[in-house]
C-alpha cells in the first residue's frame, strides 16, 4: 500500500514513545516503535523467559485485553498501520484495534524506560482511566492478526480519517 512510503509518525527515531502499557512482563511495549526490523535470537533469554523483539504480555486470566498508549513523535495524518507480528508464531495477539486522541497534556504514568517484568499498578490504571480512552475515535476496528511468519507478519491496515 502507498502508506508504507509515508513517514512513520510513531517511530522512536522521530520521538515516538509509549506513555502507558497495561503489561510488559516479557517484553516492553517500546519495542513496537523501533525503526529496525525485529530480530529473533534463539539463544536469548531474560529472567522472565524468552527474549522477544516485540511487545509481549502475560496471558490474560481476567476479563479485558492488554493495551498501550503511544505518543506520536511528530504530528501528521495517520493513513495506515503496519502491525508487525514478526516471530510471534502462535503467541501473537489474535486481534488489534486502534483508537486515537489529541491530548492537551501528556501524562506520565510509568517510571523508567525498561518496564520488562512489570505491569501497570492499580494507581496507574486509575490515572489512565481519567483519559476515557474507551471513547476516543476509532482508527481501526477490531481486526484479525496473522502470525509472525515471514510471509504473513506484516498486517497492513488502511486508516480512513474524516
Amino acid at each position: 500500500p502507498d502508506f508504507l512510503e509515508f513517514n512513520d509518525l510513531a517511530c522512536e527515531s522521530v520521538g515516538g514513545k509509549v506513555i502507558f502499557a497495561t503489561d510488559e512482563w516479557f517484553a516492553p511495549a517500546k519495542n513496537l516503535l523501533k525503526r529496525e526490523p525485529p530480530q529473533f535470537i534463539p539463544s536469548a533469554f531474560t529472567e522472565y523467559g524468552k527474549w522477544m523483539d516485540g511487545w509481549e504480555t502475560r496471558r490474560k486470566r481476567t476479563p479485558g485485553h492488554d493495551w498501550c498508549i503511544v505518543q506520536l513523535g511528530v504530528p501528521g495524518l495517520i493513513c495506515g498501520l503496519d502491525v508487525d507480528t514478526s516471530f510471534f508464531t502462535g503467541n501473537q495477539s489474535p486481534w488489534v484495534s486502534v483508537q486515537a486522541s489529541c491530548l492537551d497534556e501528556l501524562p506520565r504514568f510509568t517510571a523508567g524506560e525498561d518496564r520488562t517484568g512489570m505491569a501497570a499498578t492499580g494507581a496507574e490504571m486509575a490515572a489512565v482511566a481519567q483519559l476515557s480512552s474507551e471513547f476516543w475515535p476509532e482508527l481501526l476496528g477490531v481486526s484479525a492478526l496473522r502470525p509472525g511468519y515471514a510471509d504473513s507478519c506484516h498486517n497492513l491496515f488502511r486508516v480512513r480519517t474524516k
